[in-house]
């Protein structure tokens, strides 16, 4: 079972829970990925690294693994069992100590981002139109363009905000507008994927509402819910979260020859004290 859910590639975030030396249990979170993985209980993986920098874990001590595959999180124990070089990259060999499980604290992994977007408030009148229109079954074509166009007249104008995170469960993002929990909105913002751009558009619910300053200006930020969301838009969103992550993880692993030699400096430091 835990072969055909994670794989080589799969992300990690790794958190201290237990010193083997009874050390001091590090606060930050760690990001690594799988290297290698034999089906059952141990798992090679990437040396963590935490703000660009290479991390020496040390041996015997165990981590909390979050890790994020294709769709899903799963999350383990797992203890460490030793470090090593394998050609440029370093390595650390660890052993699973309890069965993955999914990830149910948060449905959607979400992440941090800056996009430009839009977004406007839907009307009460425009909400019941678009919930008739949904449920009714009209009898031609004809009476259905009429009730369109009605709706068209009740479209409001479009302001600008910034996107500050994203999931497939729901947006946040901040804006010049004070709207009330439980109104819906639409927003609108593109999905730059490495191929294509694709402009994407849905309605959402604003679940919180939260006065922010920065700079010595005022803004609004509003936590929103996607609402009646198509699973083809959301399983868009969720594509486009694992693949932005992925590209950013790359780009911090653009490892340079110093920090390399210096973490395996560090490296046979410790094992001539060992």
């Amino acid at each position: 079972m835990q072969k055909r859910v994670i794989n080589i590639g799969d992300r990690i975030d790794m958190t201290h829970v237990k010193s083997a030396v009874r050390r001091k249990l590090s606060e930050n979170t760690y990001v690594s990925s799988i290297l290698d993985y034999d089906g059952k209980r141990s798992l090679r993986i990437s040396a963590p690294m935490f703000e660009s920098r290479l991390i020496p874990v040390q041996v015997g001590d165990e981590y909390e693994f979050c890790i994020y595959t294709s769709t899903e999180l799963y999350k383990t124990k797992a203890r460490i069992l030793r470090r090593f070089r394998e050609g440029k990259v370093f390595v650390v060999e660890v052993e699973l100590l309890t069965p993955l499980e999914k990830f149910q604290r948060r449905q959607f992994f979400r992440l941090d981002c800056t996009i430009k977007m839009r977004y406007r408030i839907i009307s009460d009148e425009e909400k019941a139109l678009r919930d008739f229109i949904r449920t009714h079954e009209f009898e031609d074509a004809e009476t259905m363009e009429m009730y369109l166009t009605k709706l068209e007249s009740y479209l409001g104008d479009w302001d600008r905000g910034m996107l500050t995170d994203i999931s497939g469960g729901g947006v946040r993002f901040q804006c010049s507008k004070r709207i009330e929990p439980n109104r819906i909105v639409e927003v609108s913002f593109p999905l730059k994927f490495e191929e294509r751009t694709v402009s994407f558009c849905c309605m959402a619910k604003v679940v919180a509402v939260a006065d922010i300053s920065f700079d010595g200006m005022s803004e609004i930020e509003l936590r929103c819910e996607f609402y009646e969301i198509e699973k083809e838009k959301q399983e868009l969103v969720v594509k486009y979260v694992f693949e932005e992550q992925r590209r950013r993880i790359k780009n911090r692993w653009g490892w340079h020859q110093e920090t390399q030699q210096a973490m395996l400096q560090e490296m046979q430091q410790e094992e001539k004290e060992d």
